[in-house]
Formats: structure tokens, C-alpha cells, sequence
């Protein structure tokens, strides 16, 4: 059971190593198109997203979701658990899609 232990560990330290290159070899017009919808999400402005901006953005896109199912959402993506997903998380969620689809 150790040995699948560690190929789980190798394989996740792979997929963090594949995060980390794509987001560094991110063009400047990629980076600025992931900011920009992260942008379109924070009405504020503040440079987090919240749960009633998430909400919002989920209506818009035709989606009714309850308070607690948002939450789940932003509990998922709050990498540093203080409640609100900051640019840095939004661009890493990013970037872990675009490692996976790859």
C-alpha cells in the first residue's frame, strides 16, 4: 500500500511541476485574458472574488445556485481558507485545467 502511496505523491508532484511551467510560459495576452474574466467575476473590484460575486456570475452564465453550493465552490478554490479566491488562486485553478485538458 506504501509503494501506491508514493506513486500518488510522484504523480501529484508532477501535475504541481506541469502548473507551475505552464503558468510561467503563460504569454503576457493569456495572463491578461485570465485576468480579465477574473475581473468580469470581481464587480467590486476589490482583486478577490466572494460569494455573492460568484453567485452572481453563475446566475449570468444561466445557473440557479443555492448560497451553500457557491460556498462549496469558493471553499474549493480558497487555497489559503480566508474566505475570498484571490487573482494568484483563480490563475492557478486556471492553469490545473489547462494541465489537465493537455
Amino acid at each position: 500500500m506504501k509503494k501506491g502511496g508514493k506513486e500518488i505523491k510522484a504523480v501529484s508532484n508532477e501535475k504541481v511541476n506541469l502548473e507551475k511551467k505552464l503558468k510561467n510560459e503563460l504569454t503576457e495576452e493569456q495572463k491578461q485574458e485570465i485576468k480579465d474574466a477574473f475581473d468580469l467575476v470581481d464587480a467590486d473590484g476589490s482583486g478577490n472574488i466572494e460569494i455573492e460575486e460568484m453567485k452572481l456570475a453563475m446566475k449570468a452564465l444561466g445557473f440557479d445556485p443555492k448560497k451553500d453550493e457557491v460556498k462549496n465552490i469558493l471553499d474549493q478554490l480558497d487555497r489559503n481558507k480566508d474566505g475570498v479566491v484571490s487573482f494568484e488562486e483563480f490563475l492557478d485553478l486556471i492553469t490545473s485545467r489547462m494541465v489537465f485538458i493537455n
